[in-house]
């Protein structure tokens, strides 16, 4: 397989997730003689399986259940069961996603298949997401197949919202979810309502959703208030749905995200002097339109087209400082089952506007700029079932990029990346697998905020990543277990470099390399689900530790990482749950950064949670849980963070902040 997910022996829901996942994204899926050609809704695929843990396509799925069970409230919660992601730090604007120790730059990150391009400040974060929302959350791991999109250097992440029939019941074709949670820690309250509904023929199909939570700063295990962190945020979301045919699906959806606070200027780093607390809100504004046309006649023809519109926003109120980035894109693509091939090919678009508004201050500074970027790609990936024991997928992505900055100069990159895979039956419990891929990712418009703050080198040119992984799957009755081994190289990556006080971007001399090693276990014994995440990883340049503050949204090092879960249902009622994350710590380490020694250390940490659901009253309508985030209330700084940097003299101001302490999520919600 390719990641621990498998429909063998009672795991049918995670697998059929996947399934959808792989069809649409080009990795390996087989399936039983049923037709499911035409079927939308995906009812009938529960035989289908991926396997090949170093094989194209997702190396793990979170669904909906384990969204609901995690009680994830920000990123970081999101990402509790797979050890190879991380996203640190109690401020949600600050948070960073790294996917094998690779930052969000080099990642293709999508919502509904928008793609989520640029950010506004390198000091935040770029994904702004509302974990209530969302269906699933599939990660591809390692430089992605031709199907992932442009500058998948370390990988993808794509999330999906929730359908209208996520949440109808049975027949029904009207309904309404009430839900509030409270957080002890910063007296926080979500309360969001949806309501969702379609007609009786079951073509079209809709879901309005307003979700709204306040909070105010929390506070670390040591009962330190961790300023900055308090937050509040509200969502509208709109989705229309329609089955127009049993072979054409259209769907339409806008979502507007917005959050506000009293944040530091730098929300990844603690207060200080240099580091003040303004008004600061953020906003995303999201539309996508989705198109499918699955040939019930004709094997060669199952057509999706993905067009979409996002723009962000963020701004200083103190400062009347104001930047955004407007992303727009579309992506075609078709898949052909021809005799043992399963053909995708495909085009797509993206165009990413960036902009910076200020105060009048100079001539040299005269209040705001605009940069423009495009990148075009052309893929094809093809599936083929060799034998019965052996399967081969390989593919080619170009991508041509253009780059207008805000001095008007110009430029371009464009390359062909070739990515080659196979998985073979050394016997039905016992696959080998392996894998390369290649990516580029050109030169792109940087945050907003940075717009007339910087130079582009005039010789910068494409970072090029290239990953080559090993794997094995192991199966038994309900256990499997999977690992792989793999070197990811980003060459050229982008950095900064100082030439007096002017800041440029640069292609640096030394090559990020990451070598690491990764194993999945899922057993399974009656109502006992038992999960294990392990990652180990180095990320290093020239033999220097790659870090946060220093690669940025680039790269960091996170220490060897184990994810446990345990899942127990007593009864179609009631359930229990433990989470727990395992983080060794890094040794003291010194780096050169911009010429000047530095030393840090990252110390381990284990942090556990618990939860307790019960569903009741008729049709299982009512459902109340108790989550404790930080049982132990562990006092501890995520990897993912900026390591702590304040005992060099000059640095006392850069330093994540401490992740919150003990938080306890009361929970109730009524469906009608």
């Amino acid at each position: 397989m390719k990641s621990s997910i498998f429909c063998k022996h009672g795991f049918k829901t995670n697998a059929l997730a996947a399934a959808v996942a792989l069809i649409s994204h080009g990795g390996f899926a087989w399936a039983d003689d049923t037709d499911t050609r035409g079927d939308k809704s995906g009812q009938n695929l529960e035989m289908i399986y991926v396997v090949g843990q170093a094989t194209g396509g997702i190396d793990q799925l979170i669904t909906l259940e384990d969204i609901e069970k995690l009680q994830a409230n920000n990123l970081d919660d999101l990402f509790k069961v797979d050890a190879t992601v991380s996203a640190g730090g109690p401020v949600g604007l600050g948070q960073k996603v790294y996917l094998r120790n690779v930052g969000e730059d080099a990642l293709n990150i999508s919502i509904d298949g928008a793609e989520v391009a640029a950010g506004i400040f390198h000091h935040s974060g770029r994904v702004l997401i509302e974990p209530e929302l969302l269906k699933q959350v599939e990660i591809e791991a390692g430089t992605a197949t031709a199907t992932a999109g442009p500058g998948a250097l370390g990988g993808a992440i794509r999330f999906t919202t929730k359908d209208p029939e996520d949440l109808l019941r049975g027949s029904e074709n009207f309904g309404a979810l009430l839900k509030s949670t409270y957080y002890s820690n910063g007296d926080g309250v979500k309360n969001s309502v949806s309501v969702y509904g379609r007609d009786s023929g079951g073509v079209i199909s809709g879901l309005a959703s307003f979700i709204h939570s306040d909070q105010d700063d929390l506070e670390d295990a040591d009962g330190n208030l961790l300023t900055g962190t308090e937050a509040e945020r509200q969502l509208g979301y709109l989705k229309l749905v329609a089955n127009v045919s049993e072979e054409h699906y259209l769907s339409l959806s806008y979502e507007q995200l917005e959050e506000e606070g009293d944040i530091h200027m730098r929300p990844e780093w603690i207060g200080g002097p240099r580091n003040p607390l303004f008004p600061i809100e953020g906003s995303r504004d999201t539309f996508t339109f989705n198109y499918g046309f699955d040939s019930i006649d004709n094997e060669l023809i199952d057509l999706s087209i993905n067009a979409y519109r996002t723009e962000s926003e963020q701004y200083r109120d103190e400062e009347d400082v104001w930047g955004s980035v407007e992303t727009s894109g579309v992506t075609i693509k078709n898949k052909s089952d021809i005799g043992n091939h399963e053909l995708i090919v495909g085009a797509s678009y993206r165009k990413d506007d960036g902009a910076l508004t200020y105060p009048y201050y100079s001539p040299t500074y005269p209040g705001g700029d605009t940069e423009s970027g495009k990148v075009k790609g052309f893929f094809v990936q093809d599936i083929v079932e060799v034998t019965d024991e052996l399967t081969l997928s390989a593919g080619l992505r170009y991508d041509d990029y253009d780059l207008t900055d805000w001095q008007d100069h110009e430029f371009s990159d464009s390359a062909v990346s070739p990515n080659i895979s196979v998985n073979y039956e050394l016997t039905d419990s016992l696959h080998f697998s392996a894998g390369y891929a290649e990516a580029i990712r050109g030169v792109e418009i940087v945050d907003s905020y940075r717009i007339e703050a910087y130079n582009n080198s005039p010789d910068l040119e494409a970072e090029e990543a290239h990953t080559f992984e090993l794997g094995l799957d192991y199966y038994a009755d309900d256990f499997h277990v999977a690992l792989s081994a793999y070197r990811t190289t980003i060459e050229n990556p982008f950095g900064n470099n100082y030439v007096g006080r002017s800041l440029y971007i640069v292609n640096l001399d030394e090559d990020l390399e990451t070598d690491g090693f990764y194993l999945n276990a899922d057993y399974q014994l009656g109502a006992l689900t038992a999960k294990a995440s392990l990652h180990i990883a180095d990320t290093e340049a020239d033999g220097e530790i790659a870090t946060r503050y220093e690669y940025g949204s680039n790269a960091n090092s996170i220490g060897d990482t184990l994810a446990l879960t345990l899942d127990y249902a007593f009864n179609n009622n009631l359930s229990v749950g433990w989470t727990a994350e395992f983080v060794k710590g890094i040794s003291e380490f010194e780096i050169d950064a911009y010429g000047e020694k530095i030393t840090a250390k990252k110390p381990g940490y284990g942090t556990h949670d618990v939860y307790l659901k019960w569903v009741g009253l008729e049709q299982d309508r009512l459902t109340l849980s108790l989550t404790v985030k930080n049982l132990f209330d562990k006092q501890y700084l995520s990897h993912a963070s900026t390591a702590d940097w304040t005992g060099n003299p000059g640095y006392s101001m850069i330093k994540g902040h401490d992740e919150p302490g003990r938080d306890v999520y009361v929970t109730a919600s009524y469906q009608f």
